[in-house]
């Protein structure tokens, strides 16, 4: 997805996240130090970018919500959700197995930061009109 979100003094800011959806909310983590996380205390009104990934534009949706943002790591349910969509398919664990030899490099890489997650509560969903 990509998320929109606005600073303190109103700027834009987007970024691409990896998400999954438990119990009719979004999850996104990332860190605690994260503009993304600051954002979304200063405004918690969010606009998501759903679809269009390899030049498929039909199935775009644009979905505006409410986030929350919270430090530490995601409940168990939602990081394992996040582990199969992103790590377990398939096709993503014979690129992972192939990488194997920098999970340690990655896993310091991700122990510096403070864990955090967006929690997004949906409240509308459009097409968009251009693609």
């Amino acid at each position: 997805m990509i998320l929109a979100t606005r600073s303190r003094k109103g700027t834009p800011f987007a970024v691409p996240l990896w998400f999954v959806v438990h119990d009719g909310r979004i999850y996104a983590a990332t860190a605690a130090s994260s503009w993304t996380v600051r954002n979304v205390l200063a405004h918690p009104k969010v606009g998501i970018l759903l679809g269009g990934e390899r030049g498929r534009h039909h199935g775009r949706l644009l979905v505006c919500g409410r986030a929350d943002a919270v430090t530490g790591l995601p409940p168990a349910a939602v990081l394992a959700r996040t582990a199969w969509r992103y790590y377990l398919q398939p096709e993503f664990a014979t690129v992972e197995l192939s990488h194997i030899g920098l999970w340690v490099r990655r896993m310091r890489y991700y122990s510096q930061a403070q864990p955090a997650h967006v929690v997004i509560t949906p409240q509308s969903a459009t097409r968009p009109l251009f693609g």
